[in-house]
């Protein structure tokens, strides 16, 4: 088998965590690698562990992104979708074993099954916590199956749809960008596409994500910026704000990725290879606000 090679990509999820605090950054995208194997170094191994971690809040928008995936899925080629009130108790189950996983600490062993941050790091968090993550979750699933954007789905023609939460990539002076679109589908000459949204605030800057969907749908679906229509729609609040983007604002997308690819590549001794100067050259935030629930405080020398 050839071995897997680690490409250098770019992403908004890469920036905003280089960003954040570069160590994190090494540990994502360069400590881990190599973890999955039965002969890696405990160290790379337990950085390749933590990298699974979840917080319950992530674990629960994960559950409400892959639900509605399997839902679009099914309108898509022409199957009937389960009721929604069935959807979400299938939910509710899902989530439970889920829980039990974490609980008994099965991805220790097992890496890609659920690993919670709170259970990695013992925070003592209340049960009625906890009910009220999950509660969250199976309300931002009723909002959708009664929403008027649903039923637009149900009603799209199959010839229509375009793609549901699939891992896609467009290049950039020869550097591959990573997109993944929750939903987008055709609209007459127009593409849509929709961004559920399950916790933070509606209305916060998201231009650059913005900007790498429409750059993405100009580039692979021919479409004029213009006519690749964002709507991000905040199941939480039942709130559905739509964006359009112009041809100077993707420039300065297309300028801040750049940027952003030139500051990373100043931490590589060999830019080709993807190959990283020493960990320690990887700077610790300035501040300790972005280790309040970073992954791998085990191993960052703040926690030591």
């Amino acid at each position: 088998m050839t071995p897997l090679v680690n490409e250098f990509t770019w992403s908004r999820r890469r920036d905003e965590v280089f960003v954040a605090c570069p160590r994190q950054y090494h540990c994502e995208y360069y400590g881990s690698w190599n973890g999955w194997l039965a002969e890696a170094p405990p160290r790379t191994r337990l950085i390749y562990v933590l990298k699974q971690l979840k917080t319950r809040h992530m674990w629960a928008g994960d559950a409400v992104h892959r639900a509605i995936a399997r839902t679009l899925e099914n309108l898509r080629r022409g199957i009937e979708p389960l009721p929604g009130e069935e959807i979400i108790r299938l939910v509710l189950d899902e989530m439970r074993a889920g829980f039990r996983s974490s609980r008994d600490g099965l991805y220790r062993q097992r890496p890609k099954t659920l690993a919670l941050y709170e259970h990695e790091y013992a925070e003592d968090v209340p049960d009625e916590e906890w009910r009220r993550t999950v509660d969250g979750a199976l309300g931002c699933l009723r909002t959708f199956y009664a929403s008027g954007i649903y039923r637009e789905l149900g009603a799209l023609p199959r010839a229509d749809w375009l793609e549901i939460e699939q891992l896609s990539s467009f290049e950039l002076d020869g550097v591959k960008i990573w997109v993944k679109l929750d939903c987008s589908h055709r609209d007459g000459p127009a593409v849509r596409v929709l961004d559920w949204k399950t916790g933070r605030v509606s209305g916060e800057d998201q231009t650059v994500q913005l900007g790498c969907y429409a750059l993405y749908g100009v580039l692979r679906w021919g479409t004029a910026p213009g006519d690749v229509r964002m709507a991000e729609f905040n199941l939480a609040h039942n709130e559905l704000l739509a964006y359009t983007v112009s041809e100077e604002s993707l420039e300065g997308v297309k300028n801040y990725i750049r940027g952003s690819v030139a500051d990373m590549r100043r931490l590589l001794v060999d830019a080709a290879a993807n190959a990283p100067r020493p960990e320690e050259e990887f700077a610790l935030a300035p501040t300790e606000e972005p280790c309040r629930r970073c992954k791998y405080r085990r191993v960052c020398p703040r926690f030591a």
